[in-house]
């Protein structure tokens, strides 16, 4: 199973910038990215998909 990682960032463009550079890995199957604005959203996810590997975030 593919490792499952949460980004979280208020920058928009990360998400873009993050799929546009691992897409072929995405594509692959080789990661999973989930993406959150705020730490909020981010524990929100963490409840909903305990299958979360790793969490990036810019704090």
């Amino acid at each position: 199973m593919a490792p499952v990682i949460l980004v979280v960032d208020d920058e928009p463009d990360l998400e873009l910038l993050v799929n546009h550079k691992f897409r072929r890995q995405i594509r692959n199957g080789d990661f999973t990215f989930l993406f959150a604005g705020d730490g909020k959203e981010a524990l929100s996810i963490l409840r909903e998909q305990p299958e979360v590997d790793v969490v990036l975030s810019d704090i």
